[in-house]
C-alpha cells in the first residue's frame, strides 16, 4: 500500500491537520505515516481521521520516551541512533531499548550515515537477539547492500519524492503488500509529491 509522510505538509503542522491536508490533495491513497509519533492532544483528532496510518516514525531520542498511542497502527519505525565508542556496547543498549517496544511490531530503519546503528550486519544481529524484529528501507538512505542483507526482514520502505530512487529494484526486493511511504521535506511542493506517487502507482500497483 501506498502512503504519504506527514513530514511533507508545512513545517509544525499538528499530525491530524498534516494528515487531513495530505488527504486534500485529492490522490486517493487512503494511508499516511506519522513522522514522529503523536502527542496525547493530536491522538483524538488523528482517530475521527479518515486517513488509515500504516507507520509511526521515531528518532533515536524519542522512540524510548513514550507510546505513539491509540491510533490504529502498530507498526513502530525507528532509528537506530548513533554508535558509541564501543559499537558492540552501543548495539547491546540498542537492543535493550528495542525490547521495551515489544507491544509494537518494529522496524530498525536504515541509518543517516555509517556512525548510525544498524549496518547491514546488525540488523541480522538484532533480528537474532529479539526475533520479530524488522527492517525497513529509506532509499535515501542507504543502497542495495542493506537491501540485499536484510531482505528476509523487510516490513516495507519509504523513498523521497524528490529523490532518484530505483523504485523496481525495491519493488522487487519488498514482500508483497508491504507498505510504501513517500517522503519529503516539509512544505513539498503539490506537483513534486504528485509525480513522485504516479511514478510508483505504475511500479507497485502494475
Amino acid at each position: 500500500m501506498l502512503a504519504l509522510c506527514t513530514r511533507i505538509a508545512p513545517p509544525r503542522t499538528p499530525l491530524p491537520e498534516a494528515a487531513e491536508a495530505l488527504a486534500a490533495w485529492g490522490l486517493e491513497l487512503g494511508a499516511v505515516a506519522l513522522h514522529r509519533p503523536p502527542r496525547r492532544v493530536e491522538i483524538p483528532g488523528l482517530k475521527r481521521g479518515k486517513q488509515r496510518i500504516l507507520a509511526v516514525f521515531a528518532d533515536a531520542e524519542m522512540f524510548g520516551l513514550g507510546e505513539p498511542g491509540d491510533v490504529g497502527c502498530s507498526l513502530l519505525v525507528v532509528d537506530g541512533g548513533e554508535a558509541g565508542p564501543d559499537r558492540e556496547a552501543s548495539l547491546e543498549d540498542l537492543c535493550r531499548r528495542l525490547h521495551a517496544l515489544r507491544s509494537f511490531r518494529v522496524a530498525l530503519r536504515t541509518p543517516a550515515g555509517p556512525e548510525e546503528h544498524p549496518s547491514p550486519a546488525e540488523v541480522s544481529l538484532v533480528a537474532e537477539a529479539l526475533p520479530g524484529i524488522g527492517y525497513w528501507h529509506d532509499a535515501a538512505r542507504g543502497g542495495d547492500d542493506y537491501l540485499h542483507a536484510a531482505a528476509p526482514l523487510l516490513f516495507g520502505a519509504s523513498f523521497a519524492a524528490a529523490g532518484t530512487a530505483d523504485l523496481k529494484v525495491l519493488r522487487d526486493a519488498l514482500p508483497g503488500g508491504a507498505p510504501v511511504v513517500v517522503d519529503g521535506a516539509p512544505g513539498l511542493e503539490r506537483e513534486v509529491v504528485v509525480d513522485a506517487v504516479m511514478r510508483a502507482r505504475g511500479i507497485f500497483c502494475a
